[in-house]
Formats: C-alpha cells, structure tokens, sequence
C-alpha cells in the first residue's frame, strides 16, 4: 500500500509517497506524478523519507517521471532517501540520471530560480 500526499513550495510540488513503491503501488504512484505532470508548471520534488522500498516497477515509475518532465525543462529531485532506497538507485544507475539531495532544504536550493548576476 502506499499514500501520497502533497505540499507547495514556492514554485514547487512536493510529493510524499508513504509506503513501497513495488508491483503493487508503482501505477499509482505513477499515476499521481502524471497528474502533477500535466497540471503543473513548477518543479517536481519528491520526499522519499517514507518509502522503505523500490523494486523495479518504483524505478519505471521514477525515471517515467523524469523523462514527461525533460522535454519542459521542469527540474525533478528527490530527498531524504533511506539507506537502501538510495542504494538500489545507486547500483541501477538512476543516480546518473534523476538529481538526490539528503533533505527538502537542499532540493528546494536545487530548483530556486537563480540569481541575477551583480555587476
């Protein structure tokens, strides 16, 4: 089972996905980014702090997401991962390729928009 619940910060939605991301529930999960995907115009955060588990249907789920939100140039960043979570992103690859940060605060740094240049 999983519940998700969602948060704005300034320009973004943080997603809080409660549970495992497994054969089960990766749809739904999906199905919800989806959503956010295709209503929203900010970044896409997602705290990670209560999914104790990823199989390979979570990771499908998470690198769908990345890709919808390429071609917008939308940023997408997940946080606060377990140790085993982040390790099975680790050993797959999916560090390479979807941005993680150790907390909310760090994820919300990575998509402020940035500063003008001082002259």
């Amino acid at each position: 089972m999983i519940t998700i619940t969602d948060t704005t910060e300034g320009n973004a939605t943080v997603v809080h996905p409660i549970g495992k991301m497994d054969t089960l529930t990766a749809k739904t999960f999906e199905a919800h980014l989806k959503k956010h995907i295709d209503n929203g115009q900010g970044a896409l955060l997602i705290n990670m702090a209560g999914v104790d588990y990823v199989s390979s249907f979570g990771l499908r789920s998470l690198l769908i997401a990345a890709k919808m939100l390429a071609p917008a140039n939308r940023k997408y960043v997940l946080f606060a991962l377990n140790p085993q979570v982040h390790d099975v992103l680790r050993v797959s690859g999916f560090l390479k390729i979807i941005k993680v940060v150790a907390s909310q605060e760090e994820a919300l740094a990575e998509v402020a928009p940035s500063a003008p240049d001082a002259n």
